[in-house]
């Protein structure tokens, strides 16, 4: 049996007012992962890893399959599995784990909806809510989300043991500002490593 953990990092806002304000800033700073894994695997005993280098496919979208990514991707697992005490090998034969990654690009629509209000009617006393009349505009755009997916294998039969994905930090305008997304998007992947099972 498999199970799915799933995960926000998007912060979570009570008050209307701060939403209200801050719209636009937690808009572009939310990410999304989540995880699977084989129920039947114990990872307690898992200390060591190798990695497996992913494929490299023709004609293979120049962003998702290229040597500064990999760099970078491959960084930013190897600071956040030695942060949780693992350390890599040399030799396949002395791991417990092999780790590789994939990037995966998906097609989007995105809509937005805007409405330009005139006139109107303030409210009063307990209600304070009032109304007003407006043209409606929508905006709809195609655009590329890219996912990071990161496999953990059994190094004897190479067999998925865990998988953990992720979206909404690797493309960006700003490179700075951009790798620190990035760098935590990452480990927002990995923080579900290993998978927290329910007590008994």
């Amino acid at each position: 049996m498999r199970r799915v953990f799933d995960r926000s990092t998007s912060p979570r806002l009570e008050s209307i007012t701060i939403l209200l304000v801050l719209v636009g800033l937690t808009a572009c700073q939310s990410f999304n992962v989540r995880s699977d894994w084989d129920d039947t695997v114990s990872f307690d005993g898992y200390q060591r890893y190798f990695w497996l280098e992913p494929p490299t496919a023709e004609g293979a979208d120049p962003f998702a399959d290229n040597d500064l990514l990999r760099k970078r991707v491959r960084k930013a697992i190897e600071t956040q599995l030695a942060a949780r005490g693992f350390r890599p090998v040399s030799q396949r034969e002395d791991a417990d784990f092999l780790v590789t990654y994939g990037v995966q690009l998906d097609e989007k629509i995105r809509v937005n909806g805007t409405t330009g209000v005139y006139g109107g009617y303030g409210g009063y006393g307990r209600w304070p809510i009032g109304f007003g009349s407006g043209i409606g505009t929508t905006d709809v755009r195609n655009y590329q989300e890219a996912t990071l997916i990161v496999d953990f294998l059994n190094p004897d039969k190479e067999e998925l043991v865990w998988r953990g994905w992720g979206s909404g930090f690797l493309q960006t305008r700003d490179r700075d500002r951009g790798q620190e997304r990035f760098e935590a998007g990452v480990k927002a992947v990995l923080d579900a490593f290993p998978p927290r099972r329910p007590a008994r």
